[in-house]
Parts: C-alpha cells; sequence; structure tokens
C-alpha cells in the first residue's frame, strides 16, 4: 500500500513541481531543496517523501540517502537510517557527516563497537569535529574503556577548551577512575563557565550524591530545577536526594511534581511506589506499580513488590499469582519462597507451603555447611552496597532500592549536529514564530488559546481552500495522510486555473499547499502572480510575508547552502516589512500584522518600532501571549529588565510557560 501512494506521489510532483506543462522527469535539484527544508523544520514524514523522489531518479547520488537517515534517525527508524547511510557512503565516502549519523544510528542499536570505528573514520577525515569526538567519548565510557575515553576527552578538549559537555565527560570518567576529587573540579569547573546549563546543574547535584553529600547535592539539584522547571528527571533526582535526607515528604512531592509532567515516567511511578510503600500507603503504591507493570509486565522487581503489598493488603490470591511469577524467573530467589510459602498457608494450601518451605530449609542447610567450610556465598545472591540501582539492574534482591537512570553520559548526552533542523543551525531563534495561516494546529495551542480573526473568517468564506482556516503560530509536521491530500489539492487547483476560474482564489489556495509542503519557492511565486492581478486584497501579501520568512530562516540556517533562496532575487526582511505595511494598510484593524512586523523589526534589531508594533497588537487584542513575550525580548535587549519581567507574567498567565523560565533567569544568583 505503502509502495502504491509513494507511486502516485512521484507522478503528481511530476505533474506539477515546477510548470504547468508535463514533464517526463522531475526536477531533482528542486526536490533536494524541499526536502532539505522539510527536514529544517522537523517535517520528517515530508522530507523523506522528497528524497523518495530523488533517489528513485538518480540512485547513484549519495546526498538523498544521506538526508533521508537523518530523518529516518530523527524518526527513531534506526536500523533504516543505518541502511541509508550505508548507501551514501557506498557512493561517496569521504562525507564526515554520514559517519557521524551512522554512528548515531549504530549508538541507538546498541552497536556501540561499530560506532566507535566510524567516529574513528570521521575523524581521519575531521579530526576537530567536536560532535564526532563527544559521541566518541560517550561509546568508550559505554564500553568500559575508561583510559581510552579519558585520551579521547582530553584531546577535545585541547580542540574546545570551554566545551562544557566535555568537562562533564571528564568528571565521570575520572569519577570511575577512582579520583573523586579530580572528579569534583571537573564538574564544578563546567559549572562555573556555564551557570545556566540545567543539565550541568543536574550532574553536578549527582555527583555530589554520589559522594553522600547530600545538602549540597540538593542545593544543586534546586537549581537545576530552577533553571529548567519542565524537566521531569530533575524532579526524581531531587527526591531521591531529599529521600535520603529523610525527607520522605519532600521526595514525595517531587515524584508528583515528575509524574505530572511526564505521566507515563516508569522510574517516578516505581521509586513512589517504593515511598508510599514505606510510609503505608499501600493501596496507592499498588497503583504505581500496576503502572509499570501494564507498561512493562516483565518488570519482576515491580511484581515483587506489588506481591508482598497485596500480601500485607489481604489480596492473597494476587500476591501468591505475582510471587509465582517471579519465583519462575528467579528460582533462587529464597526470599520469595519465604514469603509465598506464608500466604499458601493463609490461603490453606498447606502442601504448597510445605513445598516452599522446604526450598527454604535446604537453602539455610547449604549456608550452614558453606560457613562451616568457610566458602562464601554466590555473588549473584549478594545485595550490592549503593543505595539505588540502575534501571537495568535486574537483580531481584534490590527491589526496595529507589531507581535511576542508566544514564552514562551523566547529563551530556549523545551529539548530533543534524538531528532536526539540519542545515547547521548557528542561529538560535529566540523569538516567537509570526502568525500564519494554515490548516492544521497543534492540540496544545489550541488548549491554551483558539486565536480569531475576522478577515481571516472572510478569506475562509470566500476563498478556494482546501479545509477551514486556523491562524497560528505553530510549525505541525504533516502526516502521510494530509501530504497526499495537499498535493491532490495542488492538481485540483490547477486544473481550475487552467480552466480560466477565480485565478487569484485558486492562486493564494495553491499557495498555502506549496507552503505547508515547504515548496516556497512556487509558493510564493503563485503570492506574487495574485498581488500582480488584484493588489487590493490583504491576504497575497501576508501569505507571502510569512513565506518570505521561512525563506529567510533557511537561508540564515545554512549560509553555503546554494538553494532556493538564491532565487528569490535578493530577499531581505525589507521585502517582508513592505509586505506586512501593505497589509496593515489593507486591514488597519489586524493585530497579526502588526506582531509579526513587530518580530521582523525585533530581528533586524529595530527595537523602537518592534514596541511601537507590540504594543499595537497588544491594544488591539490584550490576550496576544507572543506579543508580550516578544516584546519582553526586546525589552531585555534595551535592558529594561522591569518592564520584561512585567510582560514574561502576562505571557506566562496567557499560558506561554515558558516566560516564567525567562524570568527565572533573570532573578537567578549562585
Amino acid at each position: 500500500m505503502f509502495s502504491r501512494y509513494l507511486t502516485k506521489l512521484m507522478l503528481l510532483l511530476c505533474t506539477v513541481a515546477t510548470t504547468l506543462t508535463v514533464s517526463a522527469q522531475i526536477n531533482t535539484d528542486r526536490m533536494m531543496i524541499v526536502g532539505r527544508n522539510a527536514l529544517y523544520f522537523e517535517d520528517y514524514v515530508l522530507s523523506i517523501q522528497y528524497f523518495n523522489q530523488v533517489v528513485n531518479a538518480k540512485p547513484y547520488m549519495y546526498e538523498p540517502y544521506f538526508y533521508r537517515a537523518v530523518a529516518k534517525l530523527s524518526l527513531e527508524d534506526y536500523i533504516g537510517a543505518e541502511e541509508d547511510c550505508n548507501k551514501s557512503i557506498e557512493r561517496n565516502p569521504f562525507v564526515v557527516d554520514c559517519y557521524q549519523i551512522r554512528g548515531l544510528s549504530l549508538i541507538y542499536q546498541g552497536k556501540y563497537d561499530k560506532a566507535i570505528a566510524d567516529y574513528y573514520k570521521g575523524l581521519s577525515m575531521d579530526p576537530e569535529n567536536k560532535t564526532l569526538r563527544h559521541n566518541l567519548v560517550l561509546c568508550l565510557m559505554h564500553e568500559d574503556n575508561m583510559e581510552g575515553a579519558r585520551a579521547a576527552v582530553d584531546t577535545l578538549l585541547v580542540y574546545s577548551p570551554r566545551y562544557t559537555p566535555a568537562m562533564a565527560m571528564m568528571s565521570e570518567i575520572c569519577f570511575e577512575l577512582g579520583d573523586t576529587a579530580l572528579s569534583t573540579e571537573w564538574i564544578v569547573k563546567a559549572n562555573e563557565i556555564d551557570k545556566f546549563d540545567a543539565s550541568l546543574r543536574n550532574s553536578k547535584a549527582m555527583h555530589f550524591a554520589r559522594l553522600e553529600k547530600y545538602e549540597q547535592a540538593e542545593e544543586d539539584s534546586e537549581k537545576a530545577i530552577y533553571i529548567d522547571p519542565n524537566n521531569s528527571g530533575y524532579y526524581i533526582n531531587r527526591a531521591m536526594i531529599r529521600y535520603y535526607r529523610n525527607n520522605l515528604r519532600g521526595a514525595l512531592s517531587d515524584y508528583d511534581a515528575a509524574l505530572q509532567l511526564d505521566p507515563v515516567s516508569l522510574i517516578g511511578h516505581y521509586n513512589r511506589g517504593i515511598l508510599r510503600a514505606q510510609i503505608g500507603d499501600d493501596n496507592n503504591a499498588i497503583l504505581d506499580f500496576d503502572f509499570v507493570i501494564e507498561h512493562e509486565p516483565d518488570n519482576m522487581l515491580a511484581i515483587f513488590n506489588r506481591g508482598l503489598l497485596r500480601e500485607a493488603t489481604g489480596n492473597l490470591l494476587g500476591a501468591e499469582s505475582d510471587l509465582t511469577a517471579v519465583l519462575a524467573e528467579y528460582p533462587q530467589f529464597i526470599q520469595g519462597y519465604q514469603l509465598r510459602a506464608s500466604v499458601r498457608e493463609r490461603l490453606g494450601d498447606y502442601k504448597g507451603a510445605d513445598q516452599d518451605n522446604l526450598v527454604v530449609l535446604r537453602d539455610q542447610n547449604r549456608r550452614f555447611n558453606a560457613l562451616n567450610n568457610g566458602t562464601s556465598s554466590s555473588p549473584d545472591e549478594q545485595e550490592e552496597d549503593s543505595k539505588t540501582r540502575k534501571e537495568s539492574d535486574k537483580n531481584v534482591k534490590n527491589y526496595r532500592k529507589l531507581v535511576v537512570a542508566d544514564d552514562i553520559e551523566n547529563g551530556t548526552g549523545f551529539s548530533s549536529d543534524y538531528r532536526g533542523k539540519v542545515q547547521n543551525r548557528n542561529i538560535d531563534v529566540q523569538y516567537l514564530s509570526l502568525f500564519h495561516i494554515s490548516y492544521f494546529y497543534t492540540a496544545g495551542m489550541i488548549d491554551r488559546t483558539h486565536y480569531y480573526s475576522a478577515d481571516v473568517e472572510n478569506l475562509d468564506r470566500n476563498g478556494d481552500f482546501l479545509s477551514s482556516l486556523y491562524i497560528n503560530t505553530d510549525d505541525v509536521p504533516l502526516t502521510e495522510a494530509q501530504i497526499e491530500l495537499l498535493f491532490k489539492d495542488i492538481e485540483r487547483l490547477t486544473r481550475n486555473m487552467q480552466q480560466d476560474s477565480d485565478l487569484v482564489n485558486s492562486l493564494l489556495g495553491r499557495a498555502m499547499d506549496y507552503s505547508l509542503l515547504q515548496d516556497y519557492v512556487l509558493a510564493e511565486s503563485d503570492c506574487s502572480r495574485a498581488i500582480e492581478m488584484n493588489d487590493t486584497l490583504w491576504a497575497p501579501y501576508f501569505f507571502r510575508a510569512f513565506i518570505l520568512y521561512k525563506m529567510q530562516q533557511l537561508q540564515l540556517s545554512d549560509e553555503d547552502n546554494n538553494n532556493q533562496l538564491n532565487v528569490a532575487n535578493g530577499l531581505s526582511y525589507q521585502q517582508i516589512i513592505n509586505d506586512l505595511t501593505e497589509v496593515i494598510k489593507l486591514t488597519p484593524e489586524m493585530e497579526y500584522a502588526y506582531y509579526n512586523r513587530g518580530t521582523i523589526y525585533a530581528i533586524v534589531n529595530d527595537y523602537q518600532a518592534a514596541v511601537m508594533d507590540f504594543t499595537k497588537a497588544i491594544e488591539l487584542n490584550d490576550k496576544m501571549a507572543e506579543a508580550y513575550y516578544n516584546r519582553a525580548l526586546v525589552y531585555v535587549f534595551q535592558n529594561r529588565i522591569d518592564e520584561a519581567v512585567k510582560d514574561l507574567s502576562r505571557a506566562g498567565e496567557l499560558g506561554l510557560y515558558q516566560a516564567y523560565n525567562i524570568i527565572k533567569r533573570f532573578s537567578y544568583t549562585d
């Protein structure tokens, strides 16, 4: 079915991609450009469709395989990403980025040795590549080659002496090598360089927790949460620290907060279940373990804990079932037999209880004989001394311990320049995006606020569009079904124009479709044609301004990319401002035009004009959270902090919760 869809899509692309004339071949350069556009804006499904066209037309090119691998990696199709990297390398073995992406796909498959080989190969061609060295270090750490990892991180710090993730990794390596003093120095140094990196604060907190310096650990953990209050893992870590400070109430509060942010966190539910059981809240503890078992039916430690609680609450049949499941997996777990014997006796199953007690008695005799003979218990029978266990630790004797994530990266994480926004990524967009008109929206945006415009409603009523129009700031990734609908609509509108129907409306509808498919050149062309035919309509100017903005983003993301922006004849932000000014002339009460123009003014550092436009937008709509937020950032650059905080507070009230994080940064003290 999927192959049939691709065939239909390819035929349709051939029909409408570049001209209205029938062509037997696709323009592969354009397909690559638009595919990279979709990749940059994280519309991975769409990007794959475009790269498929290029692969089918020119299978000897390495680029489409590489970029398709990036998209597949972002969609967690690691096997597919590896296969595409293989094909790309077969066609051109000298592209360093191919080894980087293949290395990541191998890592996520657990093939660390092969990833290491790829990173060494890439570094032989580009020895200063920070990303390759970063991931190489983590792979070596994962393979317990700490000396090799230390040498690799030393080299990384030679090339990038202020690269704080490398310092965090060095701290971890030194700790594993037993040099806790040097480990402390490195993690402290990293935090001194970047005081506002929440992951570094968290790493420092966990470092001191391992040293059992819990007061310092909690202080750093609080600062991590202060900087990034939306990371559930930080609350889970602080909960563990509070637990060891005997602050059970605080620990439970943190688990509650973590699960509000991430309701499916299995570590959160497991650990909260442990704590609830300790304070006698057995029924709620059972609910937590139920959740874990529902998602991990083979989690024997959760099943055993539930069995204990079921026995305590009188659910003897449930307890016996849980204990039997655990003993089938761990037949040497004597404590399980002891408990099941008690449960069976209470159920009246005296024969079963006797059988379990016999297993226990034999074990006691074996231990007695071993003690008399001067031998010790086997290692797998011994409980580790550590206060916590890793997710991967399946030793059932550790069932009482809190769980920590298997995170050898210690907060640094495997790195990729290419995950998501592929074209380079030097620019950090601080301002919220422009408002634009679309058929699609995210549920979160609508839940926060559903923006309304009478102008958009009239456009929707009188235009020739695929479906209802919404105005928002969201970029919504397309599904395969949506992609197919858009291409069919382009075909419909193209036929309409050939039949000389309402040309302007058809052009606007097609421009919308092209824009959503990330084909900005054709979208801009249709808008310009619509303006030539009727320059009294606001919509073509509004559409075109947004399209030019997206094209400008692409240009800034990759200055060296010979892409569609060169076709745009000297594109600049001034063109966008001019179009929005025309919108304001034609619809002077449209707050979204003022907001958009204000954002462009802010981007080009015309702060006075930006503030005026944001203020006007707020006058027209005092519930536009985005206007408050962007105006606040302008105030920051003007060092008008009090006014900035006031605007950020209002933006937060209106549902832009990231505004609170910015506020905290202003009030943060070390």
